[in-house]
């Protein structure tokens, strides 16, 4: 017979306090727990995924918008084009740790909801650019909105999830932008092919193709994303999934309630595994901001035209998205982050010394599918690994800020190093980041180690770590312990 633990659980709306029994173990538990997974998995995940597309898309699309017309359109010359990509992440880095501090004073939903309607209103208005003044105010603008979701995601997450999930579920969220590389492909051909209009120029038609429905999807956030567990609708729930969804949530040191926890602050700068994990990202944001951006552009340089050019960038994407899911896939089974990271970003490593190496146009095509292969992944593995490290909201949602402000810090550096005078080679652009792909690898192999190290250490002094409850969860954070419990854990 399973262990149970009468609750008593509040509804909403309700002038009387329901009893919900809810079995702590045995089949009739498991069975509650699947049911709840398959419903989040069926609304949170798609629609998280779906909202980090239309990011991804909008972020990336002035690649495709190059090939178009775009630097002819708005009197673009010299490093204009370049400086303009720059300005995006100058505005994305300033507003990470602010959104990370907003997002415990409104609800997710308000958050990511405004947001996306004020980067959708940025992406449209890029159409309406008439130089290069224009194209950086809307960049940099564009860049401080879309750091409310990518970010956020990941916390909002871990509420749902249990570790060993996470990596699966951040991969399917953050999978959904290599699928933005795909359709950006297939719609900046279709509008080079079909829709070239006298009076509305190729590149002003996708970005507002690519923007408008951006702010449809805010303002329906706002109203329909999933906030917490605690506040999951009767309709989409039964009381006894929504009780057993606290209990997860809170296994998952999720019990802090504090809005600005001053020592949580201080403990994830401290943090010296938070420097690693954010030398590993430094070492993906320089190729992967360089990827997104120029990608277009190199495979024209191969030799094909630019409306050809636009629908080649679809492929590599297609290769990603295999990668991506079978990476974290594989990383939640094993509780393993380390190993495919460094594995991914070898996978980067072949890519680029193929497209250094060689001057044929299949092999510098085969290089540019690796590249896309071996960087995407890291994005959900990074994030999923730094928010199974780091134990209270503040702590991890600042651990997740520092990890994207690094970043996307050099993310800049990215932008700068595909030169039009270094075409059709780009030889620095390459060596560039082919250097910052082996940093990943070594810097990821050498904190999985580590953390490997400090879990034997707990094991040999404290033996078989036991789970805390809610309470002694809450007691430890009070304290200002965090990750450094005894009972405790590293992923490696």
């Amino acid at each position: 017979m399973s262990e149970t633990k009468e609750i008593v659980a509040s509804e909403t709306g309700s002038d009387h306090k329901d009893v919900v029994v809810v079995p702590q173990s045995g089949p009739e538990r498991e069975a509650i727990v699947k049911r709840l997974k398959l419903k989040l998995d069926l609304r949170l995940v798609p629609y998280l995924s779906l909202l980090y597309l239309f990011n991804a898309l909008d972020r990336g699309n002035i690649g495709n918008a190059r090939l178009a017309g775009l630097e002819a359109g708005t009197h673009l010359t010299g490093n204009d084009f370049y400086n303009a990509l720059s300005f995006f992440y100058f505005g994305y880095t300033i507003s990470q740790i602010p959104n990370m501090f907003i997002l415990k004073k409104v609800t997710p939903s308000v958050l990511v909801g405004v947001t996306m309607i004020l980067w959708g209103v940025c992406s449209t208005s890029m159409a309406a650019a008439k130089n290069y003044s224009d194209l950086v105010a809307t960049r940099f603008f564009m860049g401080i909105f879309e750091a409310g979701v990518g970010p956020a995601a990941p916390v909002i997450l871990s509420f749902f999830y249990l570790r060993d999930e996470l990596a699966w579920r951040t991969a399917l969220f953050y999978g959904s932008s290599t699928f933005a590389g795909a359709f950006g492909g297939l719609i900046a051909y279709g509008v080079a092919t079909n829709l070239s209009h006298a009076s509305l120029a190729p590149w002003k038609l996708l970005f507002i193709i690519e923007g408008v429905p951006t702010l449809f999807l805010g303002i329906l956030t706002i109203f329909i994303l999933p906030n917490s567990p605690q506040t999951l609708e009767r309709w989409f729930v039964t009381p006894e999934e929504k009780q057993v969804a606290i209990e997860r949530s809170s296994t998952g040191h999720n019990v802090d309630s504090s809005l600005l926890d001053k020592r949580q602050l201080l403990a994830a700068i401290k943090d010296y595994k938070n420097y690693f994990s954010c030398l590993i990202y430094i070492g993906l944001n320089i190729p992967l901001a360089s990827y997104t951006s120029f990608l277009p552009t190199i495979v024209s340089e191969m030799g094909y035209t630019n409306a050809k050019a636009q629908l080649m960038t679809v492929p590599p994407y297609a290769c990603a998205i295999v990668t991506v899911f079978s990476m974290c896939w594989f990383s939640d089974r094993a509780k393993n982050r380390g190993f495919f990271v460094a594995a991914s970003a070898l996978l980067a490593c072949i890519g680029y010394i193929l497209l250094i190496s060689s001057n044929k146009i299949g092999a510098n095509y085969a290089g540019a599918c690796f590249v896309a292969m071996g960087l995407y992944p890291i994005i959900p593995l990074m994030l999923s690994w730094v928010a199974n490290n780091n134990v209270g909201h503040i702590k991890r949602a600042v651990s997740i800020a520092m990890l994207n402000t690094f970043g996307q810090c050099f993310a800049t550096v990215g932008t700068q190093i595909y030169k039009t005078k270094t075409a059709p080679r780009f030889f620095m652009g390459y060596g560039v980041c082919l250097a910052f792909t082996v940093v990943m690898i070594v810097f990821a192999i050498a904190l999985s180690l580590i953390l490997k190290r400090e879990n034997a250490r707990r094991d040999a002094t404290h033996g078989t770590p036991k789970q805390l409850t809610p309470e002694e969860q809450q007691e430890a954070i009070k304290n200002g312990i965090y990750d450094n419990d005894p009972s405790f854990r590293y992923f490696c």
